[in-house]
């Protein structure tokens, strides 16, 4: 598990809102306690959400269009966190927000979203999550394995490495390999460092009102200018400078996430 997340409106419903994601490389197991809401990204071009939900990697931005109240809670997982301890088909999810009650049963999703109603504070719905989070674990004992270890190393080092490194402990060939990634992760590995890669550079811009490009660039690896814009073109469907802009604008309305612990 990476971590758990609570997402609130104010005491104001929300207006036409549009919150854009670029894609982090994390998959995720979702409630939505609040009104629904609409996705768009480059497979659906208007998605009505299901209340609650499993999301599988995503391969480019995508949008939100919100409308109402927002209370939504959520556990973000590890690269390969979803198939090692549910066993779920992850390759099948990308781009994709599967209903919950698809994958568990449908008692038990409505169950945790009713309890997660009746909780006021943050840190309460985020200690529920974690309780079914450990319920799951003894009962299915998971046995994280090298595809594991594999996709961590790539999110520790921001994507910046070479896939032979992956390799260096792993005893089967680089297409066997890619395989058993492909399937835990829902993406092969040279493709998921890409997008780690400008998940840490998204990081790095967020909320800023001038931003050194050069700096970016070195700081992530690039060696060049035109291959960073023709990635960040493709990710997000802009340049970078177009992006910054429209970032500007929506930190004013939504607040940068404050990250807490459960103790």
């Amino acid at each position: 598990m990476e971590c758990y997340f609570i997402w609130e409106s104010a005491e104001e419903p929300v207006h036409d809102l549009i919150v854009e994601s670029p894609p982090s490389g994390f998959c995720s197991i979702v409630f939505n306690c609040g009104d629904s809401y609409y996705l768009q990204n480059k497979k659906y071009e208007r998605l009505q959400v299901p209340k609650q939900f499993v999301s599988g990697q995503s391969i480019y931005s995508y949008k939100l269009f919100l409308n109402g109240n927002i209370s939504v809670a959520g556990i973000v997982f590890k690269p390969a966190g979803l198939a090692t301890l549910f066993n779920m088909p992850v390759y099948e999810y990308t781009e994709e927000r599967i209903d919950l009650n698809l994958v568990f049963k449908p008692a038990v999703v409505e169950n945790i979203a009713t309890q997660l109603k009746l909780l006021k504070e943050p840190k309460e719905k985020a200690r529920l999550l974690d309780t079914f989070l450990l319920e799951q674990y003894h009962y299915n004992k998971p046995q994280p394995d090298f595809i594991d270890e594999a996709a961590n190393l790539i999110v520790k080092k921001n994507g910046m490495l070479n896939i032979n490194e992956l390799l260096e402990n792993v005893y089967m060939s680089r297409r066997n390999f890619e395989r058993h990634f492909f399937k835990k992760v829902g993406l092969s590995p040279k493709y998921y460092a890409r997008i780690r890669r400008m998940s840490h550079l998204m990081l790095l811009i967020t909320g800023r009102k001038k931003v050194d490009w050069t700096d970016v660039l070195n700081e992530c690896g690039f060696y060049d200018q035109s291959h960073f814009i023709k990635d960040f073109i493709e990710f997000t469907g802009r340049t970078p400078q177009q992006y910054l802009a429209e970032n500007q604008e929506l930190i004013h309305h939504v607040e940068r996430p404050k990250q807490q612990s459960l103790s």
